[in-house]
């Protein structure tokens, strides 16, 4: 079947999309101006339109992706789901009972050889994992001068790197080990007066009992955007670097460690997702899945839900709570969203 994508937002999330559409063989309309749709919605409501990617800042995925599925379209939208826990609350319901297909862009879950690390993990061949190490790192908000939209609590929300950034290693790990998270205990740390986190770190417990802990931030100088994620297990260990992206580790008691690269992976999932090699190769993928899963055909690996992107806003959230009541969290107590008068 031909589709044809609307994307709303015309930052480098929304040129980020139209170009790995455009890879893919999707006729794309826009990026148009998120603020301009919000104003006049009628682009989302255009007949032709099937699917409408929301790339815009925070505050206006809730309207945008409301019209959206209102009007009928399949919707792809930027994480986090909303700016606030209410929002995502209300988009996750709404697409429930839309009858549409809609997912969040976690993108790093359909990199090759994270497919290859869950196909393995699911296989059993690390054996029960116990402990999630690892850490997102960047440095483009380092300084005092540096400005983004996400500084600004009313259109980014009250969590920035966790809610921006941290939610990508959560994802990652509630995908590959099937045990979503369940209470967090954090520290946060502010530069230059601002009032929303550039670092944290983490204590996290998964559903099943496993043990996580990460580092966070925008504000480690050098640090581009490095992710690391390790898996510890009863029988073996696992290393995923995104600055080595198509190598993975693996270590056990009575061998020495070995290395899979991209064309040594076997599982099927990986296999699929190898094809086409490059840059912003987890956001094509996802959204050839994504497309592909419209006309029937299962993805790869499970593309994410908008329940998923509420159970993240709410993570967000309860880091926030955390480190300002210095204590844990649990996830199913965070029903009300913090407000900018209480930072």
């Amino acid at each position: 079947m031909t589709h044809r994508a609307l994307v709303v937002g015309a930052g480098n999330a929304g040129k980020a999309h139209a170009e790995a559409l455009a890879s893919i063989g999707i006729r794309v309309v826009g990026p148009l101006s998120g603020t301009a749709a919000v104003a006049d919605p009628a682009p989302l409501r255009d007949p032709a339109i099937d699917v409408v990617h929301v790339t815009t800042a925070n505050d206006l995925h809730l309207p945008l992706v409301r019209e959206a599925l209102r009007a009928g379209k399949h919707v792809v939208c930027e994480k986090p789901l909303a700016a606030d826990l209410h929002g995502a609350e209300q988009l996750a319901e709404l697409a429930a009972s839309s009858g549409r297909r809609t997912t969040i862009c976690q993108n790093y879950r359909f990199l090759p050889l994270l497919a290859e690390l869950a196909s393995r993990v699911a296989g059993g061949e690390l054996g029960a994992i116990h402990l999630a190490r690892g850490g997102f790192l960047q440095d483009w908000l380092l300084l005092e001068t540096d400005a983004d939209w996400r500084l600004d609590t009313s259109r980014g929300g009250v969590s920035r790197t966790a809610a921006d950034v941290g939610v990508h290693w959560l994802d990652l790990v509630e995908s590959i080990i099937g045990q979503p998270v369940e209470a967090v205990v954090a520290q946060v740390g502010y530069l230059h007066g601002r009032k929303t986190e550039d670092h944290a770190g983490l204590l996290i417990r998964f559903a099943g009992g496993l043990q996580g802990i990460c580092t966070l931030s925008q504000a480690s100088a050098g640090r581009r955007n490095e992710v690391e994620l390790s898996l510890d297990g009863t029988v073996g260990s696992a290393t995923w670097r995104s600055e080595r992206m198509d190598e993975l580790w693996l270590g056990t008691r009575d061998r020495g460690p070995r290395v899979i690269t991209r064309t040594q992976a076997v599982s099927a999932s990986a296999r699929a997702l190898s094809g086409r090699p490059g840059p912003d190769e987890g956001r094509r993928n996802l959204l050839a899945a994504f497309y592909v899963s419209l006309d029937g055909v299962p993805p790869p690996v499970p593309l994410p839900t908008f329940d998923d992107g509420l159970r993240h806003v709410r993570f967000a959230e309860a880091v926030i709570l955390s480190a300002r009541n210095r204590g844990w969290v649990e996830l199913a107590e965070v029903t009300m969203p913090i407000t900018r008068a209480e930072l």
